[in-house]
């Protein structure tokens, strides 16, 4: 469950820098990865700071799976 749970947040995140982005067309990757960073704690600082190293090794992202959450979040 917990799994699923941070997809959905990660999808959900995702869904709304796109949308503060103005919605651009072929972006769905990065915005998936900068939700993923945010999540994992990784956000960067104005310095260029990619944050403190991960405790875990993240989940493995592919492009199928940001595809289904892009089209579940859009639906």
């Amino acid at each position: 469950m917990q799994v699923a749970n941070q997809d959905s947040a990660i999808r959900e995140r995702a869904y709304a820098i796109w949308e503060e982005e103005g919605r651009p067309e072929g972006r769905a990757w990065d915005h998936w990865y900068r939700a993923q960073q945010e999540f994992a704690g990784h956000v960067p600082t104005a310095n260029g700071d990619r944050g403190a190293a991960p405790k875990t090794k993240p989940r493995r992202i592919t492009k199928a799976r940001i595809g289904r959450a892009l089209k579940s979040a859009l639906s």
